[in-house]
This record gives C-alpha cells, structure tokens and sequence, in this order.
C-alpha cells in the first residue's frame, strides 16, 4: 500500500510540474501581436483571422516588378471564421522604426497569398512581399480601418524597434511585458 502511495504522490507531482510550465509557456505564445499569433478583423459581414510568420529578406523573384531596394517577405494565413470573406493584401505594410514599406500586392508570384474570397472555414496561406529601399523592417501591419492596425512584432530580432512603434506598447516606458523574456 506504502508503494501505491508513493507512486501516487510521483504521479500526481509530475502533472502538477507539466500544468506549470505550460502556464508559463502558453502565457509567452499568447502575446497579441507577436509574430505567428492570431489577430481578427472585420471584413464586410465576415470576420477573418490572420496570422503573419517568418519576416525576412526573400529570395523569391517579383515577376513583372522591378524591385528598387531588397525584397522581403513574410507568411501570411488568413481563415474566414464567419461568413464569406475577401483578404485585402493591399493592406499590409512592413515597418522599421520610422518607415513603411507597403505590400507589393500586384506581384503575381506563385508563392503569394490569393486574394480570392474564402467561405467560412476556408483558409488561404502564401508569402506577401515588400520592396525595402531603406532599414530592415521589424514589424508588419494591417490597417483595416480600425482604430488600431493588426500587428506582428515581436522576435529577438524586432526588440530593436522603439515602443512607441508598437501598437500594443505604445504608451508604456519599458519593451512590452509578453516580449520581456526575449532582449
């Protein structure tokens, strides 16, 4: 019985360890704008969910467009969670600490994200590039008309944009608190 007690107390300890760190783990991955989280918007009747992953320099070609700095790229996903709903790529754009670089959404690549309208459920994933004729951008956008543009941001890497770039930092004198961990 002394065995059946003691493994008993190791089991239920070794679940009470596993809940605690992913606490900790998903309280990391659940930062609003951080690249790779989901962001909703309104789209007509619809409601779209996005996500924007892997922000880089591209080595894809812009057929048709000649590109006048460095192309970049990042993944974008949209998924139409209620009715029909029609992604507008024009309305990304990539920043740095003081610039903006929008979406080259004329850019017919076999890699880029369709513009074609999603019923509900559907989901469409591609590349979206930017020609970046200035800094390294650190932080991709979608202003949908809101308030507030969705946006991504946050990687060892973006940490070196000023807060007040940061939508959902703007108003605070230290780096955002879900991004702390990563400087």
């Amino acid at each position: 019985m002394r065995k059946f007690y003691r493994v008993a107390v190791l089991i239920a300890m070794t679940a009470m360890a596993g809940l605690s760190f992913a606490g900790v783990a998903s309280a990391a991955e659940d930062c609003a704008h951080r690249f790779g989280s989901h962001q909703q918007v309104r789209d007509g009747g619809g409601l779209q969910d996005w996500s924007v992953t892997d922000l880089k320099e591209s080595g894809d070609v812009a057929p048709g467009f000649p590109v006048a700095g460095q192309l970049w790229e990042a993944t974008a996903t949209v998924t139409a969670i209620s009715g029909t709903s029609t992604p507008v790529i024009p309305n990304f754009n990539a920043k740095t600490g003081g610039s903006s670089y929008p979406v080259l959404w004329q850019v017919a690549s076999p890699q880029g994200i369709s513009a074609a309208t999603l019923a509900q459920g559907q989901t469409s994933t591609g590349k979206i590039y930017f020609d970046v004729t200035g800094g390294d951008p650190k932080a991709v956008t979608y202003t949908a008309g809101g308030a507030k543009p969705l946006m991504w941001c946050c990687s060892e890497a973006m940490m070196a944009m000023p807060t007040d770039e940061c939508t959902c930092c703007a108003d605070m004198k230290e780096p955002c608190p879900c991004c702390a961990g990563m400087m």
